[in-house]
């Protein structure tokens, strides 16, 4: 069946953004997240964003999820028939004051305006809803920031990705995918205005949450994987559960063949 972008939005803006996005045959999209530098540093694999962009190019994700200033100094490699859609990556939360630092708190900020994006190029916006804060107060700003970015990107029809995780302090790490509370924070950020859920993944939830909720949903990647067979397992299993496509970082530019990987995402996810 032909994909329909129509499907995705009303807003003739959005609609067309979208469909640069999703593949038309197949109606799902393969990201590479690229945007870690701002919280993490320059994580190995990352270290070059010239190379790394170079080089996954040339692999033909649909989509790129990157920094408005990695945008700004590369955008030349970024150009052209062929090139994967742009979504730019507007806030950042920080848990420490120095990459690999200790806990002090947990501060959250909008960096990048929704204008800025759209100016820069972007076919998309992406704002992270973090779930599970030690304070309320915070929890109820990032709220505003979400309601703020999807209202803003309403007047300049730029579609919104909204990646609900469970990352706040007061969650345990070894709880993060936790499948009991996934279905929860994916209604929030529906509710919220997302066009475009990023998810943590959790097996034998997924089918439900995507025959629920009326908008294509996406999984992230988060640690490099520790066994190929479990990883592409994985994709499948939640390509077969209706998920609309993958938004991948560490487990593409960490791995020893990059360029691969992304074909071989494409393979399991267009089928």
């Amino acid at each position: 069946m032909t994909y329909r972008p129509q499907t995705l939005s009303h807003a003739p803006g959005k609609a067309i953004r979208l469909s640069r996005l999703f593949d038309e045959a197949s109606g799902r999209t393969v990201i590479v997240a690229i945007d870690h530098g701002q919280d993490h540093g320059a994580p190995p694999g990352l270290e070059n964003l010239g190379k790394t962009i170079e080089v996954l190019r040339e692999a033909k994700p649909d989509g790129l999820l990157l920094r408005a200033s990695t945008l700004k100094r590369y955008h030349s490699l970024l150009m052209g028939k062929g090139a994967p859609a742009l979504i730019v990556a507007l806030d950042s939360r920080w848990t420490q004051t120095v990459p690999g630092g200790p806990t002090l708190g947990e501060e959250h900020e909008l960096l990048v305006s929704v204008e800025e994006a759209a100016r820069l190029g972007a076919d998309a916006v992406k704002v992270l809803l973090i779930f599970g804060r030690n304070d309320i107060g915070v929890h109820a700003k990032n709220l505003r920031m979400v309601a703020r970015v999807i209202e803003a990107s309403e007047r300049v029809g730029l579609p919104v990705m909204v990646e609900p995780t469970l990352w706040g302090l007061g969650i345990p790490q070894s709880e993060q995918h936790d499948p009991a509370r996934i279905p929860h924070i994916a209604r929030v950020a529906f509710e919220a205005g997302a066009d475009i859920l990023k998810l943590p993944y959790a097996p034998g939830i997924f089918k439900g949450i995507t025959e629920a909720l009326p908008v294509p949903v996406t999984i992230l990647g988060g640690p490099r994987a520790k066994s190929e067979n479990d990883f592409w397992a994985m994709v499948k299993q939640a390509v077969d559960d209706g998920v609309r496509g993958v938004a991948f970082g560490r487990n593409v530019w960490q791995h020893p063949d990059p360029r691969r990987q992304v074909e071989r995402l494409r393979e399991i996810v267009h089928g």
